[in-house]
């Protein structure tokens, strides 16, 4: 008689979805310690614990390519609406800005203001320190860092709206190498916002060499989502073909009516440099409103061209608030359209439109805008109902595009009054209950594919995205039928629903629709 063989917890009878994009198939997945050792007709095999998972979905945990998570994780490692959407990878460190640069001096009093209020002191001194900290605390998912242009920049140049002096760039290129000699995979811009807007196209792919150097690719938000939007994809092919690494387009979008459609030529481009060999994808997450800084949406460029206190004294200036309110009426936004987030100094105006919360206020829109800023130190969150359906449809569709929330770990109780976007908690399920199950806009192994082997081999991770003997056994065991996004613009603290099981690092992190209370994520180092 041939030996039985054993494993600690054996998933049996659910449809598996392997991750790389193949047609789901009914089998049994096998997993001890921390990996799966076996997929397959496993009707001999014995299990410590074995849970029947048929009529479910049995698929690699999913993996979350552009998040901010770094700016939740040290006040709430649990990260409850993360996992409750199937998601046990969140790569962080997006848009240029990453926590683990950053040290407690004034010149960081923009990133400390997501922090401090939440008990969370910067005790790091340097990004490997910080990976360790992360560690220690211990985490609900696994963690992947990147290292951020802005905060290089910040830590080098401060707020100086200049090209970098010979030593100045060195000093960054120094920076960016330390973060990927800790671990980073990844170096990132967001050219939308200062300081990271004050850098020209050399300065980036000078960096971005740095990354080349040491294996990693090159994550952007655009400098412009919106007229400038061709251009923009330009730079960022430019960069990323004269430095010589591959090229991730964050939360791809066309903002503005007027841009809508311009998704249609710039997939062409992304299109076009795959075929001249050139390595590029793209992420999108499954909303038509964008969560940014009122300040970024609303005010002219120029307004925001120095330090953030220098915009606090445009905005105390009679005549500098004259000048604004011109060219923010020259620039004609839709105040109806636009959604007040977290502001915590003016709680009464979260989940109002700008339109509606000037009017309670008895103030013009514009007027009301630079009131709530100054009020709020220059730091208000908005939602901007900007994006065309037929563009989030198209980018969605698109078979480079990844899925990526751009959001942060939450939950409902500890951060009742603040005010996400509600992709935090909804971004996965919304894709496949949405877009999948009530579309059909994609076939569920695609979806499934855009959430985990198509960023696993972004990041060079081969054995976690994909559901194969040998991976780890990060897994989501969810109900097709049944998994939805519940949180709204309205109403966003809600978790998703759906989600039955799930594992990370072969630990129970949700077991029958419960937290567990597990923390059994990683930080993720690239080797």
């Amino acid at each position: 008689m041939p030996e039985r063989q054993h494993c600690d917890i054996l998933l049996r009878g659910g449809t598996v979805f392997d991750g790389l994009g193949n047609p789901g198939f009914c089998a049994d997945v096998a997993i001890t310690d921390e990996r799966i050792v076996a997929v397959g007709e496993l009707e001999g095999w014995q299990a410590g614990m074995e849970v029947k998972v048929e009529g479910l979905c049995v698929a690699p945990g999913f993996i979350d390519i552009h998040t901010h998570a770094d700016f939740s994780l040290n006040h709430h490692p649990e990260q409850l609406s993360v996992l409750f959407q199937g998601v046990t990878t969140q790569v962080g460190g997006n848009c240029g800005f990453a926590v683990g640069q950053i040290d407690d001096s004034p010149l960081f009093e923009q990133e400390q203001r997501w922090l401090k209020p939440h008990g969370v002191e910067i005790i790091w001194r340097s990004f490997e320190e910080y990976l360790r900290v992360l560690e220690e605390l211990g985490l609900g998912t696994n963690y992947v860092p990147q290292c951020g242009h802005g905060t290089t920049r910040k830590k080098v140049m401060g707020y100086e709206k200049r090209p970098p002096t010979p030593a100045e760039l060195d000093a960054m290129r120094r920076e960016i190498a330390l973060c990927f000699e800790a671990g980073a995979f990844a170096f990132s811009t967001g050219l939308e916002y200062p300081p990271n807007s004050f850098a020209d196209t050399r300065e980036i792919i000078e960096l971005a060499r740095v990354a080349a150097q040491y294996g990693g690719f090159y994550a952007t938000h655009l400098r412009s989502e919106g007229d400038q939007l061709i251009e923009s994809v330009q730079e960022a092919l430019h960069i990323a073909a004269e430095a010589g690494l591959p090229l991730q387009l964050a939360h791809h979008k066309a903002e503005g009516k007027q841009n809508w459609g311009k998704v249609h030529q710039t997939l062409q481009m992304v299109s076009d440099a795959v075929a001249q060999g050139l390595d590029v994808t793209l992420d999108v997450y499954p909303y038509t409103a964008y969560q940014t800084s009122l300040a970024v949406a609303a005010l002219p460029s120029w307004a925001l061209d120095s330090e953030p206190e220098a915009l606090l004294n445009r905005l105390r200036d009679p005549q500098e608030r004259e000048r604004l309110i011109h060219a923010m009426q020259a620039m004609e936004p839709d105040w109806h359209r636009t959604v007040i987030g977290s502001t915590p100094h003016n709680r009464e105006y979260q989940g109002l439109t700008i339109a509606d919360a000037a009017r309670l206020a008895g103030k013009e829109p514009e007027a009301f805008v630079l009131d709530l800023l100054l009020e709020a130190g220059g730091h208000v969150g908005v939602a901007w109902f900007n994006i065309a359906e037929d563009d989030l449809r198209t980018v969605l569709r698109f078979p480079l595009t990844m899925i990526g929330s751009d959001g942060v770990g939450t939950e409902p109780s500890k951060y009742a009054a603040e005010r996400p976007h509600p992709r935090c908690y909804g971004t996965f399920p919304r894709v496949l209950a949405k877009f999948v199950r009530q579309e059909g806009l994609l076939s569920l192994e695609e979806a499934i594919y855009k959430m985990t082997g198509l960023p696993a081999a972004r990041l060079k991770l081969t054995d976690r995205g994909v559901l194969q003997p040998g991976a780890y056994a990060d897994i989501v065991v969810f109900d097709f039928g049944t998994i939805e996004d519940c949180a709204t613009f309205a109403n966003p603290h809600c978790l998703s629903s759906g989600v039955r099981y799930l594992l990370v690092n072969g630990r129970w992190t949700i077991y029958e629709g419960e937290y567990t209370g597990a923390r059994a994520g990683k930080v993720l180092r690239r080797h």
